[in-house]
């Protein structure tokens, strides 16, 4: 198992191979399984909501939006977190709002049913394209529009 080294993870998982000192594990304590877990269910809560309220008026479209406006969203979270000081504390809000909610509240899951559904794979495609970008737009955003 490797765990990138990234605002969102508390160490890094190196290869057996290198020297034990040299080797951390990546560190998950309930606390952070929990903020996951009740974000999780509140993000997911909030796509359902949005799908029963929509789904007549924008039909199988409306996964793909779902997806794209999280990414961007994400993006957003992943720029203003970046510009933040290491804490436990931002630590488990990014895992809550990030991981959970936003992670609960895209599914790319629901967008391979929907796109079977549609029987059209670049719809499926589109959507990863598009979102990557409004995740690229949310992290300029979140950085207060610095490029690094």
């Amino acid at each position: 198992m490797i765990c990138a080294r990234s605002p969102f993870v508390h160490g890094v998982v190196r290869a057996r191979d290198e020297p034990p000192a040299r080797r951390v594990s990546c560190v998950v304590s309930w606390r952070d399984l929990v903020s996951v877990a009740v974000g999780g269910a509140l993000g997911t809560a909030a796509r359902a909501g949005l799908t029963l309220a929509f789904v007549g008026a924008l039909g199988p479209a409306l996964v793909p939006i779902i997806n794209v406006v999280g990414a961007f969203a994400i993006g957003i979270l992943f720029g203003i977190r970046a510009r933040m000081p290491r804490s436990t504390r931002a630590q488990r809000a990014q895992l809550f709002f990030g991981t959970g909610v936003l992670g609960g509240f895209t599914t790319y899951s629901a967008l391979a049913v929907e796109s079977a559904d549609l029987a059209l794979l670049w719809w499926g495609a589109a959507t990863v394209v598009v979102g990557t970008f409004a995740a690229w737009i949310g992290v300029l955003i979140g950085r207060g529009g610095k490029v690094r």
